[in-house]
């Protein structure tokens, strides 16, 4: 039985042929069109309400998994689009959104 030792960059590289977009940086990823379908039925949801709502609650007045609920605000959060009052979670005004998915 032989052994074959193999580099890092080797399996990288290997992957990348099988697979190239799993070493495409983040921000180059095709994103789902459902996902974007929740995030904006979420922020149609929360201009209905200024003050916000949980995260429970979006879950509830969507219809949506709190998981699927939890990812589409972590991005929505990322993206500057909403942001925490407490646990409720509000729009950012247009003027003062910002994009944090490139900030470290």
């Amino acid at each position: 039985m032989a052994v074959r030792c193999v580099s890092a960059k080797a399996m990288t590289m290997e992957r990348h042929q099988q697979d190239p977009e799993l070493l495409a940086p983040p921000r180059f990823r095709r994103v789902d069109p459902e996902v974007e379908e929740r995030r904006r039925v979420i922020v149609t949801l929360l201009r209905q309400h200024p003050n916000g709502l949980t995260a429970r609650e979006i879950a509830a007045a969507t219809g949506h998994s709190r998981n699927l609920t939890a990812s589409a605000l972590s991005g929505l959060f990322t993206r500057g689009v909403l942001h925490k009052r407490g646990h409720h979670y509000v729009l950012v005004p247009q003027d003062a959104a910002i994009d944090r998915s490139s900030q470290g």
